[in-house]
């Protein structure tokens, strides 16, 4: 069983199940918040997120095409591309 003792009453009394449900009152100093305080929880919030990446890449190397001397030639291309969503 658990005790219960308040210390700074006019009166001390035994106070049994009935008539500990009967206790009420008293003043709080400061705002008193609990685990057991209501939550509002809201789910009417909608949020629209559109994103889109649209790349397009068209890569050409004409390089000595057609010529006849064609030896020691080099031709090198490097594309990059990326993209990026953060919501």
């Amino acid at each position: 069983m658990t005790t219960l003792t308040i210390k700074d009453l006019s009166s001390a009394e035994t106070l049994d199940a009935s008539k500990m449900h009967a206790v009420s009152g008293g003043m709080a100093l400061y705002p008193i918040t609990s685990i057991y305080s209501p939550v509002k929880l809201s789910f009417d919030n909608i949020t629209n997120i559109t994103q889109s990446n649209q790349q397009l890449q068209d890569v050409a190397s004409y390089f000595g095409n057609g010529s006849a001397f064609q030896d020691h030639m080099k031709n090198k291309v490097d594309t990059t591309q990326s993209a990026t969503n953060n919501a």
